[in-house]
């Protein structure tokens, strides 16, 4: 059911329809899905403090998971399988009525 199929993406969609937060994964993805605080803070030239406070709205979101050595976190991407599979069925949704309109 497509509703369902967007419900399951939903948190993905919460968590980067915030300009900031699609930068900070961005940043993530562009160092292979890891990263620091002070690099992301550096690639995305905003105050720590914001950074934070983005990167604990996309750990909640399940966007990312933590690790720490001694003072040190590093953040990986780790979104939910069931959850991009979701994105990916959304779109071939999407992709289905687009292709059916114009054929």
């Amino acid at each position: 059911m497509v509703i369902d199929t967007l419900n399951a993406a939903l948190p993905i969609f919460r968590a980067l329809g915030e300009p900031s937060r699609a930068r900070i994964v961005v940043a993530l993805i562009e160092r292979d899905g890891t990263a620091t605080v002070g690099q992301i803070q550096q690639a995305v030239d905003m105050p720590q403090s914001t950074v934070s406070r983005h990167l604990r709205i996309l750990l909640d979101s399940k966007l990312l998971r933590v690790t720490r050595n001694g003072t040190q976190r590093t953040y990986h991407l780790d979104v939910q399988p069931d959850a991009l599979t979701a994105v990916e069925n959304l779109v071939a949704e999407v992709r289905a009525c687009q292709t059916a309109k114009s054929g």
